[in-house]
């Protein structure tokens, strides 16, 4: 009997232990954001951003849209600050266009800016809710006061040459480029909110790690597309030439991808004095002639007055017929035309300016409608000199010894 009475006592107990373990949430339908009352947003002092967030663009009946990088936007208060005693505006967001709204909080007394926390990557509307605004949404689907997207990746670009840089599937052999060779670039930029205008292509010349100074191209590129460069000698004098695709979006996410060093060598034709011939069955050889008709070479020294005729332009030329060519004497600070509406295939005479300067180059531009202007040629850095006048040496005849 006594062994009976032990037993029952010990469930007992173990039934006890393991009802204590349990609680019920009483209020699981409980949602801070929604039933905090107002005056809990109040605070002593609140964070601002250093600087007002312009709108990126407008959509709609005056709708203006930002842009944020990060997961925290400051949102401005519609009235712009809460008042003290007044009723405490409300934050409201929907990430599915209007379907759902969430409230988000309240602006405390004096507080300017709502700190937007944000969950994922999206477009956020936003509407106010609170005195000086509307007391109803009208529509069947509720516009917002204002949209703030986060975005907080960067565009995604390919880039892809051709002829590739490796003569290989395994990539062992590398292919070997020479001076003058066309390289076909194409790329591809895929983003949602792609800043117009931002994608450019940029060029260096060098060995890593003296990769420093990155050429770019005039002109903006278009999301996707493919342009013929031909390779400049100054590729070949260091051995090495990369190209680099670059682009932003409107939050201000910038991305670049480039090509592998490709390798250049000399075009291996004579640039100087000619092979010499064997004495007896001598032949005069005519010298050879130049690459690019007309076009200065780099170091080259030109003297003023000098007519050149310009019968080279680049293969991308074809494709336009209002060409400039224009001229530099201060290392491109600025840049003057001396021809223009030239067109490829038809030579065109400048000449050289009665300047003197050791900072000269020429360049093809075009440029569009909207002001762009799109690079197709740039000369090396170059010389303008003339002959300087004799200087008179001897001694100097004084004839009243006061002035000497």
């Amino acid at each position: 009997m006594r062994l009976a009475i032990h037993k029952t006592a010990w469930l007992c107990i173990a039934a006890a232990v393991v009802t204590g373990c349990q609680q019920v949430d009483e209020n699981p339908h409980w949602n801070p954001k929604a039933d905090y009352p107002a005056w809990t947003y109040d605070a002593p002092f609140y964070y601002r951003p250093s600087a007002e967030a312009q709108p990126v663009e407008s959509v709609g009946k005056g709708i203006d849209v930002y842009y944020s990088r990060g997961d925290h936007f400051f949102a401005r208060h519609p009235g712009g600050c809460q008042l003290t005693g007044s009723p405490r505006v409300a934050v409201w967001f929907s990430i599915d266009e209007g379907k759902n709204w969430e409230i988000a909080g309240h602006f405390g007394v004096e507080q300017t800016h709502f700190l937007f926390q944000a969950e994922q990557d999206a477009r956020h509307w936003v509407r106010f809710v609170g005195p000086g605004q509307e007391k109803t949404a009208k529509g069947p689907v509720p516009l917002p006061h204002r949209i703030y997207v986060v975005d907080r990746k960067a565009p995604e670009i390919a880039i892809a040459v051709n002829p590739g840089p490796w003569d290989d599937e395994e990539k062992k052999v590398p292919h070997i480029y020479k001076v003058g060779d066309d390289i076909s670039i194409g790329w591809a930029v895929r983003d949602i909110n792609l800043k117009p205008q931002s994608t450019k292509l940029e060029s260096c010349i060098g060995k890593v790690p003296f990769q420093l100074a990155w050429g770019r191209f005039r002109g903006a590129l278009p999301p996707t597309g493919r342009r013929v460069v031909k390779i400049p000698s100054d590729a070949a004098r260091d051995g090495s030439i990369r190209f680099r695709i670059e682009a932003e979006d409107k939050a201000g996410n910038v991305a670049a991808v480039m090509t592998t060093g490709l390798i250049v060598k000399g075009s291996g034709k004579p640039t100087t004095q000619p092979e010499a011939q064997p004495a007896g069955d001598f032949t005069a050889d005519a010298p050879p002639k130049p690459e690019r008709p007309g076009w200065p070479m780099a170091g080259s020294l030109l003297r003023p007055g000098t007519e050149i005729k310009l019968a080279w332009m680049p293969e991308v030329a074809k494709d336009y017929n209002n060409i400039t060519l224009q001229l530099t004497t201060n290392g491109k600070l600025s840049w003057t035309t001396i021809a223009k509406d030239l067109k490829f295939g038809t030579p065109v005479t400048w000449r050289v300016p009665n300047v003197t300067s050791r900072f000269c180059r020429v360049r093809l531009v075009v440029t569009d409608g909207d002001g762009q202007m799109t690079l197709l040629a740039q000369s090396g850095m170059f010389r303008i000199s003339g002959a300087e006048k004799p200087t008179k040496v001897g001694p100097v005849k004084v004839t009243d010894p006061e002035e000497f």
